[in-house]
């Protein structure tokens, strides 16, 4: 059964401590990869956004992804509609490890749990702001945040590398591109899952990362910023 996000009062609502009210979601064993753009400024692969500060997407304190920022909304509006229960994080490595750099790794996981319908929040905010590019949501219907109590996040050196050769026993064509809304049947998103069962969760340092990053990105503004300007 597919969720409508016009109405949304089909599943039972909950509360968050913010007040949002947030509902059941269900989904079946099947995962989509979710792709991030990360900075060259850290060894952890930090999402950042068009300005080069960090964004906190996913929201590791709120469990969340979708919420505090519009990002890949076509993604999770796909996601739900066809019901699936994971994202799965993954990003062509452009970090501070020159031997991973190129390599396409997934990074991390989210078993979506809970769903809010987003679009009038993420709106809104932008009409506040009256600064910057409209939300991607802008010009859909809807737009769903996901809420869990199982995000994850690890260190780039323990990361599943989709390989070329994977990629083709798999049964995918071609390079992973932004573009390829690439899907897992459930033996493959369990096979995923499997590879980060013993290894240790870094959602602290993916943190501590991002407020690094801001600080060196304030840090070069403000650096620019005092500059003397040069007449010609």
């Amino acid at each position: 059964m597919k969720f409508d996000l016009k109405h949304p009062h089909c599943y039972y609502e909950h509360m968050t401590t913010s007040g949002e009210q947030w509902q059941d979601y269900r989904g079946r064993g099947e995962g989509v990869l979710i792709h991030l753009s990360t900075t060259r400024l850290h060894e952890f692969p930090v999402c950042i956004g068009p300005s080069g500060y960090a964004l906190s997407e996913p929201n590791f304190n709120a469990g969340t992804f979708g919420f505090s920022h519009c990002l890949e909304a076509r993604s999770r509006v796909a996601a739900c509609n066809a019901r699936r229960r994971h994202f799965l994080f993954g990003t062509h490595y452009q970090g501070a490890l020159e031997a991973l750099r190129g390599r396409f790794l997934i990074l991390g996981f989210m078993q979506l749990e809970k769903i809010l319908e987003v679009r009038k929040r993420h709106v809104h905010r932008w009409m506040e702001k009256n600064t910057g590019l409209p939300p991607e949501c802008m010009a859909l219907d809807s737009c769903c945040a996901f809420q869990s109590s199982d995000l994850k996040f690890f260190a780039p050196q323990d990361a599943f590398e989709l390989t070329e050769t994977l990629m083709k026993q798999w049964g995918y064509k071609g390079k992973i591109t932004k573009q390829m809304k690439l899907t897992f049947t459930e033996d493959k998103l369990k096979k995923v899952l499997a590879h980060f069962q013993n290894k240790i969760a870094c959602n602290n340092s993916y943190q501590e990362a991002a407020r690094i990053v801001d600080e060196k990105v304030g840090q070069a503004a403000q650096t620019e910023a005092s500059a003397p300007n040069e007449s010609w």
